[in-house]
Formats: structure tokens, sequence, C-alpha cells
């Protein structure tokens, strides 16, 4: 006996359909999502540490490297901060500040715009 395809689908395969769908959806969406961010944080790759508790962290790993006197990481750390939140808005420049008189204290200059090794 031949199966009978002209009556409605079952119930199951209903259910079937739309949660395929819908994970077809999500998948898309994920996808340009990630697409997008990626494109994001190439042009801006201090993007994601521009945050008040990531320049926290890193203003204390400074100052605890100044304190226990390690010159070269309390340097890079406030450069990096420099360098992070130079791309940010006003409510940044308590941890610029910070971070330029972490540097003067330690008599370092802040590190070149250009690229590494270039003077």
């Amino acid at each position: 006996m031949e199966p009978d395809f002209t009556t409605a689908p079952a119930p199951g395969r209903k259910l079937a359909v739309v949660l395929g769908a819908t994970a077809i959806i999500l998948a898309a969406a994920g996808a340009f999502l990630f697409h997008r961010t990626e494109s994001v944080l190439r042009t801006d790759p201090g993007r994601s540490s521009r945050t008040p508790e990531m320049l926290d962290k890193l203003l204390a790993r400074a100052d605890e490297a100044e304190r226990a006197g390690d010159r070269g990481t309390a340097i890079v750390n406030y450069r990096f901060v420099l360098a992070v939140g130079a791309k940010g808005d006003s409510s940044l420049l308590p941890y610029i500040t910070a971070a330029q008189r972490g540097l003067a204290r330690l008599g370092a200059t802040p590190a070149p715009s250009g690229p590494p090794g270039t003077p």
C-alpha cells in the first residue's frame, strides 16, 4: 500500500519544519553578527578593552608593578591604557590622566603612534 501524501502533514512534521526554519534563521543571524563584530574589531582592536572595568584592572596592575619595582610591566600597562583610551569618549579621561601621571612618575613617555620599529 502506498502512502497518501494528499493529507495534511502530521503535527510532528509541522513542529520539525518550524524548528528547522528557526535554527536556520538563528544561524544566519549569528553569522552576520559575528562578521560585523569581527570587522569592527579589525578596525579598532582596543574596542573590547575600552570599558571602565578593564581600564581599572590595567591601572591596578600597573600600580602593583610600579610598587614592586617592575618598571617595564608598569610602563607597558600605562601605555596600553593610553592607547586603548585614546579612541574612547570623555568618560575615560580619568583613566588616561592616571596613566599619564604614572608614566611621568616613571620618567617614561607614551608609546610612539606608528607601527613597532618606526621612529
